[in-house]
């Protein structure tokens, strides 16, 4: 095993071409190398293996008694070689195989966990392990393929990909506002009137530090808080309970709001974003199983929320048909340019979104 280096496998391939073409310069067009190319090539594996190897004619090339005795011995270890490397080729642009996936427990459980079933139904001969945990560690030694997570990349030689915007969102419950009041301002949480449930960064190990955007206006705050948690369940369940106010990511929460079990503190501090990676191994050969899984979440995460808007112009719209048929009248136009710019905008990052 010593002796076989790139070299001489390069010099055997060399040498099977020059056999089967019984030509240095047909040799040199099947291996787009130059003619004198494939004979320097031939010459330095002569000088390796100490033994004439082909004998060069004004009309053609013929291999001597050990040139074709080589040849012989390595053709079909040449062929195997060939095959194993078509097939690897076929296998990166195959979605097929097992595929680990190392995922942040609230975007499993608020937007993954819902459309696994369709991503398994396309795509039948994956097997998919998802594994949720609070932080990537080593990705590769782990055994993982790729991994997602909120909150900024620190630096490491892994590829991220920004995948998600989320809103953040400070919310209570009515319980707790009847105890405690309303805060008429963010600067009012750092008042000992408040209870604030504190969340890990699994970082850094401290607490998230509070802080609420309007526009380019950044107010942090101090908040005070007897309760402090490292999973954001354990987070939305309290502050469901009354115990505290909690600052949340606008995943999932839609019922919780619309239903008044929530209440948004501050919805015109509504600027605050907590961004969404995917991290792999590199940008080069991706195996198609990773490019598919990350257009997939990509596609849930970006350009499903957007379709709601499509269909909140649709709804418009209608609405506005309907109140034109019975009274008989035209479409009112504030009813068309509201529709149309409620859709024209969620086309747009439809498809902003999806490239």
């Amino acid at each position: 095993m010593d002796e076989v280096d790139g070299r001489l496998v390069g010099g055997l391939v060399v040498l099977a071409a020059v056999a089967d073409a019984r030509s240095f310069g047909r040799a040199a067009e099947r291996l787009g190398m130059t003619q004198s190319g494939v004979s320097k090539a031939i010459a330095k594996l002569e000088a390796r293996l100490d033994t004439r190897l082909v004998h060069r004619t004004s009309r053609a090339v013929e291999l001597t008694e050990e040139g074709r005795a080589l040849y012989e011995r390595v053709v079909q270890h040449l062929a195997g070689i060939g095959e194993a490397a078509a097939e690897t080729s076929k296998s990166r642009d195959a979605v097929r195989g097992r595929l680990r996936v190392n995922v942040d427990p609230l975007f499993s459980r608020m937007v993954l966990s819902p459309k696994l079933n369709a991503f398994l139904l396309q795509n039948p001969d994956m097997e998919l392990r998802i594994e949720t945990r609070d932080r990537i560690a080593d990705l590769v030694s782990d055994g993982f393929d790729l991994a997602v997570r909120f909150g900024e990349p620190t630096p490491s030689a892994l590829i991220a990909r920004r995948i998600l915007d989320a809103r953040v969102l400070t919310v209570a419950a009515p319980a707790y506002i009847e105890r405690h009041g309303r805060p008429g301002h963010p600067r009012d949480l750092a008042s000992d009137a408040h209870q604030c449930i504190l969340a890990i960064d699994p970082a850094t190990g401290r607490p998230f530090d509070w802080e609420f955007w309007r526009g380019s206006e950044v107010v942090p705050v101090a908040v005070n808080g007897r309760l402090t948690v490292t999973d954001s369940g354990t987070k939305l369940g309290a502050c469901l309970a009354g115990f505290g106010i909690a600052q949340v990511i606008d995943l999932g929460l839609g019922d919780h709001l619309k239903s008044g079990a929530l209440i948004d503190l501050f919805p015109d501090w509504p600027d605050e974003r907590f961004p969404l990676y995917v991290y792999y191994a590199s940008r080069h050969h991706v195996p198609a199983k990773v490019r598919k899984f990350i257009d997939f979440i990509t596609l849930k995460a970006y350009v499903f929320p957007y379709i709601n808007i499509v269909w909140a112009g649709l709804v418009i719209m209608a609405i506005g048909l309907l109140m034109s048929a019975i009274r008989r009248a035209k479409l009112s136009t504030a009813y068309a340019a509201v529709a149309l710019i409620v859709m024209a905008t969620g086309l747009y990052y439809m498809f902003l979104y999806a490239k």
